[in-house]
């Protein structure tokens, strides 16, 4: 990294700096090569990231989520000449066929089998969309290849894959959550994952400290970690959910707040 462009760093959170510094690399290298770069599978927070660095070095940047509104999106870092090609980002998907009648496979089996036994980092792999009627895999295309070859049994189903058109591929609706109201004594992570889950404050804490609640997408540790509106707060193995409004105090000065919750 020029000493320059090192000043990026200081408008990102601690936390954000590897994958700053990676696509930082990434525009140096579209630079010199005149070519595109493909960035791993991105969280939203991390495409606005994304776009920013890449408007900062004057190129372009697109993404998979402008075709379809998955979570996860893989995008290309471009010269202003490149025209966009959809085979350019390198990915597939894939359904998962297996015996409904007599299996069922959830998301935490199909992770574990694709990262387990192709030996892949998560970065690779998008959406893991699992309903009552279908599984479909986002994945990196070199390893939805190997997924294919390789694959023939998640957990105790024996399975086959069949590749979908990714681009016109029919996502469900998205998830919507229950809207609840909770009386908090303050915005700290450890009180917002306490009463949304129904859990006491000692386990919320322990959860925190084992690094199984993310904020934003990012693990955190802090447990007095202060919130804003908007963010989403997942909690592994229980749930995610999304401060959505302010509604005042209650009698006792506690905060009124419109949730959003998604069960696990």
């Amino acid at each position: 990294m020029k000493r320059e462009d090192k000043k990026l760093l200081q408008h990102f959170a601690q936390v954000e700096e590897e994958f700053v510094e990676k696509i930082i690399d990434l525009c140096y290298q579209v630079e010199e090569t005149y070519s595109y770069r493909l960035t791993s599978f991105c969280h939203p927070k991390q495409e606005e990231i994304v776009r920013s660095i890449a408007a900062y070095f004057q190129l372009q940047a697109f993404s998979t989520r402008e075709m379809i509104a998955t979570e996860f999106s893989r995008m290309i870092i471009a010269p202003t000449y490149y025209e966009l090609d959809s085979k350019d980002y390198d990915i597939m998907a894939l359904e998962i066929l297996y015996l409904k009648k007599f299996h069922s496979i959830s998301h935490s089996q199909v992770l574990g089998t694709l990262l387990n036994q192709l030996g892949m980092k998560r970065q690779f792999l998008g959406d893991i969309l699992i309903d009552e009627n279908q599984a479909v895999v986002f994945i990196d295309r070199k390893f939805g290849l190997m997924a294919q070859s390789q694959i023939s049994k998640i957990a105790k189903a024996p399975i086959k894959w069949q590749e979908l058109d990714w681009e016109t591929y029919s996502l469900a609706s998205p998830e919507e959550g229950k809207i609840r109201e909770v009386l908090l004594s303050s915005l700290r992570l450890d009180k917002l994952v306490a009463v949304t889950f129904k859990l006491s404050r000692a386990t919320a804490v322990k959860l925190i400290e084992a690094n199984r609640v993310k904020v934003d997408y990012v693990e955190t540790s802090q447990v007095a970690k202060a919130l804003d509106l908007g963010q989403l707060i997942s909690v592994r193995g229980f749930g995610r959910v999304r401060l959505k409004e302010m509604l005042g105090f209650s009698k006792q000065g506690k905060y009124k707040i419109a949730i959003e919750v998604f069960k696990k």
